[in-house]
């Protein structure tokens, strides 16, 4: 049980502070949840599914990113064309 309560701590404690962080309202009920009225088995699957959450939010931004940098390396491309 400590160590759940551990895990979730670290866990929000680390998805609080990057810039995909939900505000602090969102963590602030969903810790009040889980330590009054969540068993075991609720605190596990609020967990998962934060952490999943969490790993879809971050997936996507990286895509985000990769989008960006392919748009930026396909305008390089075309004025290298044009220049010529």
């Amino acid at each position: 049980m400590k160590l759940l309560k551990s895990i979730l701590f670290l866990f929000l404690l680390t998805f609080t502070t990057h810039a995909f962080a939900k505000s602090s309202e969102y963590y602030r009920a969903t810790l009040v949840h889980i330590l009054t009225q969540c068993n075991s088995d609720c605190k596990k699957q609020v967990f998962e599914d934060e952490v999943h959450k969490a790993f879809f939010h971050l997936i996507s931004a990286i895509m985000d990113q990769l989008r960006f940098e392919l748009s930026q390396k396909e305008k390089e491309g075309i004025q290298e064309i044009q220049d010529l």
